[in-house]
């Protein structure tokens, strides 16, 4: 009867995880909605990272702070963690991002990015000998090819070098996808979360932010869009996502989380306007069995006992 309990544990967690990330996802697909009304106002995709992880870590250190201030408290080895993760995961691999984005299409500079669940997938298998079942393999070109329908555009190259950061920032976020894995297993991520986003804010402020007269002007013109990236598109985002990958394998979690692209091009459509392509429709439909395929239990062999 334990292993049976501990069977059915696992099964509730792992479905958990699937529900977590795909929410995830949809969050940060939020993130091209809000950010295309933030540009409207004047932002640079720099100011607009620096504000958002800074806002983000304001709202969650203030909740704690009114519920239970105690729960903040972190080993030095978790706080480190949590450093390295925010300066050399997520602030990283946004300046790659966006100083790609300086010299590729805005096309290929996605698509690139897009590279990083086959990186995480190697990564999981090279490192912690992960390994995707015989019945899901097919899951992971249905999702790569899916998402390249749906991102494909105008494809051009200004700097070659440009490719290399592009591929860079698909490297670092596959590494903070890794390394969370491990570094924060035994973290509750409502806590880590918040100080991954601070070590981030500091780098990205330090790297983008030099005029704070239009950081207020930014402020009382959009605070709530400011407020809606913040909460939607980072702390929910964020939370969601280390939460369910205290559950699920780092493959899993790479395929999961192409729901960001998806809900990204169906609100833009939704609330902006946008049309949609037949090969983004084809691509949505190839990323949604992808990641039916995933979410799918593992039929095992019945086993004998007789």
């Amino acid at each position: 009867m334990l292993e049976l309990g501990e069977g059915i544990v696992s099964h509730t967690n792992r479905r958990l995880g699937i529900q977590q990330i795909i929410a995830s996802g949809l969050c940060f697909g939020c993130l091209g909605l809000f950010g295309k009304l933030l540009y409207q106002h004047g932002a640079t995709a720099g100011e607009l990272l620096a504000l958002r992880f800074f806002f983000a870590a304001l709202m969650l250190f203030a909740w704690h702070l009114m519920r239970d201030p105690k729960r903040l408290w972190l080993p030095w080895r978790q706080l480190l963690s949590c450093a390295v993760l925010g300066i050399f995961g997520y602030a990283l691999f946004a300046w790659c991002f966006f100083a790609a984005l300086g010299g590729l299409s805005a096309s290929l500079s996605v698509l690139l990015l897009y590279t990083y669940p086959i990186m995480v997938t190697i990564g999981g298998r090279l490192l912690f000998h992960e390994k995707i079942p015989r019945q899901k393999l097919w899951a992971l070109p249905l999702v790569v090819i899916g998402t390249v329908a749906l991102v494909w555009g105008e494809i051009s190259v200004e700097k070659v070098s440009a490719v290399g950061l592009g591929l860079c920032a698909a490297l670092f976020y596959s590494l903070y996808i890794l390394l969370s894995s491990r570094l924060l297993r035994k973290v509750p991520a409502d806590i880590s979360v918040p100080y991954i986003q601070s070590f981030a804010a500091l780098i990205l402020t330090l790297l983008f932010v030099h005029d704070f007269e239009r950081i207020q002007n930014l402020w009382v013109n959009a605070w709530w869009i400011i407020l809606s990236i913040a909460f939607m598109g980072t702390v929910l985002a964020m939370s969601l996502f280390l939460a369910g990958l205290q559950k699920l394998q780092n493959w899993e979690v790479a395929l999961l989380s192409t729901t960001e692209p998806l809900s990204a091009v169906l609100l833009a459509a939704i609330f902006l306007g946008e049309r949609l392509t037949p090969s983004q429709v084809l691509g949505g439909l190839g990323i949604l069995l992808g990641l039916l395929l995933v979410a799918r239990p593992v039929k095992r062999r019945a086993v004998n006992v007789n």
